[in-house]
Parts: structure tokens; C-alpha cells; sequence
């Protein structure tokens, strides 16, 4: 098989147990394709993942081949030059029989030009399953922010978990659209979106909370629009909201503020992401949404939903 004649791009995602369709929309909504089994996703699309939650990386297919023999004589007969490369390999699934050093070391020896396993200026990447072969050039991989977002100085024990908030943002918002969180909490959202480049703006009711979210941004050197706000108040424009609804002894009890924060963001903008443990089916529906997905985020013995909806704005 010869080079693509049209380029082609693999990603990667992880594979977490539970969280399938979750990790499935994600990829959907940055690459425009679904992973397979192995968390394989093959696009015309090319994404830079770095913002990714569950999208690892993204490589440019070079060659798809079903053997290492093919894929030697590809890389031979295309005369494949690079100065200071390194070859990594990923297998799909990881029991997969192969030696990956061996492997990577039978197709650097047929790359002409210089190795560099430490710090090299191009990484190849092959991907490697039971029936085939991808080879192409590393273009990006996620930055996993979240990772340090999770050792943010000012949480709760409700706080969103820093990874689960990064792939809310990326359901909804990219790179240079605006993000209202309207019930901030500690900033985990807005300090999500603030580091994706989107232009977040967060409000909660408890002071102790935007005093919270402004130290939290302040600590990774993050600048975002953090206020003091009732979210059935709230008004403006965005292009996006992303927010964990409150959920609490009181709440449960009176379910009528959940009501009137719906209501009142519905007109704020026209793609929203809520994450809550009760269905908001209903309530969505009646007050005018439109529901594109509901997601399960499981954790232990709860279930989280993620509500994907668009909105008519007036």
C-alpha cells in the first residue's frame, strides 16, 4: 500500500470502564468520528488534541498495512527520511503478543536518517492490532491539565472532578467562543475553559465560593470573569454553558429553583451542558430544550447524567 493519497488522521482515546458513550462523544464532537473497541478513531478531520479529557493523541496516517513486512517495504520504497526521529509503539489491546522495543526497532532501522529515543524532533507512531498496522507521524497529544487541576488549593467535597469538567467544556465550547458556568462553585468548569482558551465567565451565590474560584485561577495563572450571581437572575449572551447544577438537603426538598434556573438560561445560549444526578428529562423538555444526549457518568453506587441541549434563543 502506497501513501495516502487522502490525508487521513488516527486518534487514540482512553478506555475508562463505564464511561464508553462519554469518552464515544467526546471524539465525536472534536474528530467528527467514533472510536472502535480499542478507543481507535479514524478521520479526514485533523484536531489538535491538547485539550483533550479522554482524546489522547493524533497522528497522521502515513501507511495501513496488515503486516510488518508491507510496512517495512512501504517505509523502503517511499525513501521515509526524518533527522532525530524515535519510533513509539501502542498496542490494541496492550496483551497483544508483539515486543514492542523489538517492533519499534525493525522499522527505525528502515527510516533513513538519525535516531534520537530522548528528545526527538519527530515521533512515529505505530498502532498495532490483531489484523493491521497504522504508521504516520505524532502530531499532538493531550496536555492531561486536569492532572494538576486536580491538586487545585480550594475544593470541596462536591467539587466536579477537574476531568469530568474538561470534557463538559469540550462537549459544548471551543477555542475562542465565550462560557458561562452560573453556578461556579469552586471554578472547576471555569478554570477548565479559561486554560482551552475560551473566554469563561463564572458565577455562584456563596461569596466563599467566587473567593474560592478567583484563588484557583490565580494559582495556574488563569484569568476568567468571576462575579457574585444568582444563576435564576443571570442574563447575557454566550456561546456555550457548562455547569454542574446545585444539589442539595434543600434542593431535594424544593425542586422549584432547579425550575427557575432552567428557565431562565434558556435563552442565554444555544448549546448547554448540565451534569446532575437527577433527570432533568422532563424539565428540559417542558421548558423548551432540546435534548441531543444523555450521558452516564457512574461513580460507585451514583450515576451522574451529562444533558447535551440545544436551545431557540430569543
Amino acid at each position: 500500500m502506497s501513501l495516502q493519497a487522502t490525508s487521513k488522521y488516527l486518534y487514540l482515546t482512553a478506555i475508562p470502564q463505564g464511561l464508553t458513550e462519554l469518552v464515544s462523544a467526546e471524539c465525536i464532537t472534536l474528530t467528527g468520528s467514533t472510536p472502535n473497541e480499542h478507543g481507535i478513531a479514524i478521520s479526514d478531520r485533523c484536531v489538535d488534541v491538547k485539550r483533550g479529557a479522554y482524546l489522547k493523541s493524533c497522528m497522521e496516517v502515513l501507511f495501513e498495512t496488515a503486516s510488518l513486512a508491507e510496512l517495512r517495504a512501504n517505509i523502503t520504497s517511499t525513501g521515509l527520511h526524518a533527522d532525530e526521529f524515535r519510533v513509539s509503539v501502542v498496542k490494541k489491546p496492550r496483551s497483544l503478543k508483539i515486543n514492542s522495543m523489538t517492533l519499534a526497532r525493525d522499522i527505525g532501522n528502515v527510516i533513513d536518517g538519525s535516531a534520537n529515543l530522548r528528545q526527538p524532533k519527530v515521533t512515529f507512531l505505530t498502532v498495532v492490532t490483531s489484523e493491521k498496522m497504522w504508521f504516520g507521524r505524532l502530531l499532538s497529544e493531550s496536555d492531561s491539565i486536569w492532572l494538576a487541576h486536580s491538586q487545585r488549593p480550594h475544593v470541596t467535597s462536591s467539587s466536579l472532578p477537574a476531568r469530568l469538567a474538561r470534557v463538559l467544556v469540550n462537549l459544548v465550547a471551543f477555542p475562542g467562543d465565550s462560557l458561562l458556568d452560573p453556578c461556579c462553585g469552586t471554578g472547576t468548569i471555569v478554570m477548565s475553559a479559561a486554560h482551552s482558551g475560551i473566554h469563561a465567565v463564572g458565577y455562584d451565590v456563596n461569596p466563599r465560593m467566587i473567593g474560592a474560584t478567583t484563588k484557583n485561577l490565580q494559582h495556574f495563572g488563569l484569568s476568567a470573569n468571576v462575579a457574585l450571581g444568582d444563576a435564576t437572575q443571570i442574563r447575557g449572551q454566550f456561546d456555550a454553558i457548562a455547569t454542574d447544577l446545585p444539589y442539595g438537603i434543600n434542593l431535594v426538598k424544593d425542586d422549584s429553583q432547579k425550575e427557575k434556573i432552567l428557565s431562565n438560561l434558556r435563552t442565554c445560549a444555544p448549546k448547554v451542558a448540565f451534569i446532575d444526578l437527577r433527570d432533568l428529562s422532563k424539565s428540559l423538555t417542558n421548558l423548551g430544550y432540546q435534548i441531543e444526549a444523555v450521558l452516564p457518568v457512574p461513580k460507585l453506587s451514583i450515576v451522574r447524567r451529562i444533558f447535551i441541549v440545544s436551545t431557540t434563543q430569543s
